[in-house]
C-alpha cells in the first residue's frame, strides 16, 4: 500500500489543476477545426473495448496536438494527415486504459470529482465550490458541462492510475547499489586537441564554391515577411481606484466574510502504518502496533517510532504527519476515532483495507475570523480588482461590437477613449513585446485578410488587443552579394566540420593499428593532454562528449578511442586510460535524489509497457 499521505497527495489540487488548465488551453487552441469532421460532433468514430471514441474526442485531441506542436515549433506547419494519425494513436492508447479501468470497476463519482475541483478558484463562489460556476466555466470555454465533467473524469482517473502504479514501483537494494556505483564512477582520458580555427584556416575555396553553397542553401538566406501594425491595448490597468469604493461596500463585504466563515475545528494528525500482506498477517501487524503504543506510553518519542516502524514512505520522514483534517478528509475510521480524542492522544490499531494504523492527534486548531481593521485593506484591494474587471469586460464588449460592425481602428479608438499605438515593420522573430502572443502572431502572419482589416484578440483573462496590419512586406530571396560574408562563414564552418570528422576517423583508425598519441601530436605540432577522474557531471566538456567517454568499453581500457568537440568547437581525439569506482561516500540527500530519479525512470518504463500491453490486447473497431 502506498500510504495515506501519498494517496492524499495524488488527490491534491496539482493533478486536477493541470487537467483543468490543459483542457481549457486545448479548447482555446482548437478554433478552426469545427468543420473538420463530416460526421458531426456526437457520432462515434471508433470503439476500444467498451469505450466509444466520439468526434468530440477526436476533434479535441487533434486540437490538443496542434496546440502542442505550435508551442514547440512556432512558425512551422504540420499536415492534417500526420496530425490525425498522432491523435488517433494517442486516443487508442488512452481509451485502452479507460476500458481496462472500467472493467476493473474503477469509477469516480461526480461528488468525488467536484471535491477535487473545490479548491480551484474558477469554480468557487464566496469561497466555496459552486456547481453553477463549474457549468458557467464549461460553457464559457465552449463545452457542454456534462462533456467537460466527463473529460476531467477520464483524465483524473488515468492520472490517479498512473500515480498508483508509480507509487508501487521500487528498485531492489542491488539495483540501487549498482546504479550508485555507476553514477559515481570516474574515468581518465588522454587526448590530442585540434583547434577549430586551425582547421578553418586550412579550408580553401573559390568564388564558385560559395555560389554553389548559396544555391544549395537558398532557404537559409531569405528576408522574412514583415508587417507594420496599428493596435489598441485593452487591460484592467487604471480602470479602478480607491475613490470608486465606499466604506459601506467594504463593511458589506466584511459582513459576508463573517457569515461564510468556516469555524470548523481543524485537527493535525500523524500515524504509524503497518501493511497487511502475505508475509505479515493482520495479527502480527496488530501486535507490532500495540507494542509500539506501549513504548510511546512509556515515554519513547512518537516520531522516532514512526521512523523505525511505519511503512508509509510518504509520511515517515515527516513524523508520520497526515496534515490537517476538518472532519472529512481522512478515512471515516480515522475521523470517528478523532472525535473522541484530546490533543496528544494516541489511538489504535485502526484497520483499513490492507493496513493497520496508530493515529495521534497532534493539535486542535479553532479558526477565528480576523478583525474588520485587519481585513479592510484586503477587501479594498479585492473590490478594486473586481471593479476593474467589471469595467474591463464592459469595455471588451463595446470593443467587440465595434469590431463586428467593421468600424475603423480610429473610430474604435475614439469611442473607447484609448489611443492607437504604431509599430515599425517587424518579422515573425521580432514581434514587439505588447504583441508577443501566439494568437496575435498567428493572425498577423497567417490569417489576416488585407491591410485595414481589424481584429480583436483576447490575450489573457484580463487583456486583449485590437490590431490591424497597416502594411506588409512579402518575404524575398536575399541576393548572393548581400549575404556573401555570411555565406563565406557558413561554408568554412561546414567544410571545417567535414574535415574534423574525416580527421578523427583517420586518426582513430591509425591509433587502433598501433600509432601512439605522441606520434600523432608530433605530426600535428600539438601536445598530449589529459583529464583525470572525470565524472558524469563534469563541466570540463560538453555533456555529449562526457556521454561518449562513459560509453567507451571498460574492458578495452587503454585501447579504446573516441572523438568529440569541446565547448569552443575544438576537435578532441581521446583514449580511455583508466576507470575507477569512486570510494566517496554519498550523503543521504544525494542517495535519495538518485534513488527517486531511478524509481521515476523505472515507473515510466513499466507504465509504458503496461499501456502498450493494454492497447495490443484491446478490441479496436473503426478509425
Amino acid at each position: 500500500m502506498s500510504g495515506i499521505q501519498n494517496i492524499r497527495n495524488s488527490l491534491s489540487g496539482n493533478i486536477t489543476k493541470v487537467i483543468v488548465i490543459s483542457i481549457i488551453i486545448t479548447f482555446i487552441g482548437s478554433v478552426g477545426w469545427a468543420g473538420f469532421f463530416s460526421q458531426g460532433t456526437t457520432g462515434t468514430v471508433a470503439k476500444v473495448g467498451s469505450q466509444e471514441i466520439s468526434n468530440v474526442d477526436l476533434s479535441f485531441e487533434i486540437s490538443n496536438q496542434q496546440f502542442a506542436f505550435e508551442q514547440r515549433f512556432p512558425g512551422q506547419e504540420i499536415d492534417d494527415e500526420t496530425l490525425f494519425n498522432i491523435s488517433k494513436d494517442i486516443l487508442i492508447g488512452k481509451f485502452s486504459v479507460l476500458d481496462f479501468l472500467n472493467s476493473s470497476e474503477m469509477i469516480l463519482s461526480d461528488d468525488f470529482i467536484f471535491g477535487q475541483l473545490s479548491e480551484e478558484d474558477q469554480f468557487q463562489e464566496n469561497g466555496k465550490f459552486s456547481k453553477n460556476r463549474f457549468d458557467s466555466s464549461a460553457r464559457s470555454n465552449g463545452f457542454i458541462p456534462s462533456d467537460y465533467l466527463q473529460r476531467i473524469r477520464e483524465d483524473l482517473i488515468i492520472g490517479l492510475w498512473r500515480q498508483s502504479l508509480a507509487n508501487s514501483t521500487f528498485l531492489s537494494d542491488y539495483e540501487i547499489s549498482k546504479s550508485l556505483s555507476l553514477v559515481e564512477q570516474e574515468r581518465s582520458i588522454s587526448f590530442v586537441r585540434f583547434p577549430i580555427e586551425n582547421i578553418k584556416k586550412s579550408v580553401n575555396f573559390e568564388e564558385n564554391d560559395l555560389i554553389e553553397f548559396y544555391e544549395n542553401n537558398k532557404e537559409s538566406y531569405i528576408d522574412p515577411q514583415k508587417v507594420k501594425t496599428s493596435f489598441i491595448s485593452l487591460n484592467t490597468n487604471g480602470l479602478s481606484n480607491v475613490s470608486d469604493i465606499t466604506d459601506a461596500e467594504i463593511k458589506s463585504e466584511y459582513d459576508i466574510y463573517l457569515q461564510e466563515f468556516d469555524y470548523s475545528i481543524r485537527k493535525s494528525v500523524s500515524h504509524i502504518m503497518i501493511n497487511i500482506s502475505d508475509d505479515k498477517s493482520k495479527e502480527i501487524a496488530k501486535a507490532e502496533l500495540l507494542k509500539a503504543q506501549t513504548r510511546i506510553q512509556n515515554g519513547e518519542n512518537f516520531k522516532d517510532i514512526v521512523l523505525e516502524l511505519s511503512e508509509d514512505d510518504g509520511t515517515k520522514n515527516s513524523g508520520g504527519s497526515l496534515g490537517f483534517t476538518d472532519g472529512t478528509l481522512l478515512p471515516p475510521e480515522f475521523e470517528e476515532a478523532l472525535l473522541k480524542m484530546e490533543e496528544g492522544d494516541i489511538y489504535g490499531p485502526i484497520e483499513l483495507a490492507s493496513s493497520l494504523h496508530l493515529i495521534k492527534l497532534d493539535e486542535n486548531i479553532e479558526p477565528s475570523p480576523v478583525s474588520y481593521e485587519e481585513r479592510a485593506d484586503e477587501i479594498l484591494e479585492e473590490l478594486k480588482i473586481q471593479r476593474a474587471e467589471e469595467k474591463y469586460f464592459s469595455l471588451l464588449d463595446l470593443a467587440s461590437e465595434l469590431v463586428y460592425q467593421s468600424s475603423s481602428l480610429a473610430d474604435i479608438s475614439e469611442q473607447i477613449s484609448i489611443s492607437i499605438e504604431e509599430s515599425q515593420h517587424f518579422s515573425r522573430q521580432e514581434i514587439p513585446e505588447k504583441l508577443k502572443y501566439t494568437e496575435v502572431e498567428k493572425f498577423l502572419f497567417e490569417e489576416y485578410e488585407s491591410t485595414g482589416y481589424v481584429e480583436l484578440i483576447e490575450t489573457s483573462d484580463s487583456s486583449a488587443v485590437i490590431v490591424e496590419v497597416s502594411d506588409m512586406i512579402e518575404a524575398s530571396q536575399l541576393s548572393f552579394e548581400s549575404v556573401k560574408s555570411k555565406i563565406k562563414e557558413a561554408y568554412i564552418q561546414s567544410e571545417a566540420s567535414k574535415k574534423s570528422s574525416s580527421l578523427s576517423e583517420n586518426l582513430i583508425a591509425e591509433l587502433k593499428k598501433g600509432k601512439t598519441f605522441e606520434m600523432v601530436s608530433n605530426e600535428n605540432n600539438t601536445t598530449v593532454e589529459s583529464y583525470q577522474a572525470l565524472k558524469r557531471d563534469s563541466s570540463l566538456l560538453p555533456a555529449s562528449a562526457v556521454d561518449k567517454i562513459f560509453s567507451l568499453s571498460r574492458s578495452k581500457t587503454g585501447n579504446d578511442y573516441g572523438s568529440s568537440f569541446a565547448q569552443n568547437g575544438d576537435l578532441l581525439v581521446y583514449r580511455l586510460d583508466d576507470v575507477t569506482d569512486s570510494s566517496n561516500v554519498l550523503d543521504e540527500t544525494r542517495i535519495n535524489q538518485i534513488t527517486d530519479f531511478l524509481n521515476q525512470q523505472k515507473a515510466t518504463s513499466e507504465i509504458g509497457e503496461l499501456q502498450l500491453s493494454l492497447r495490443n490486447n484491446a478490441v479496436i473497431q473503426g478509425i
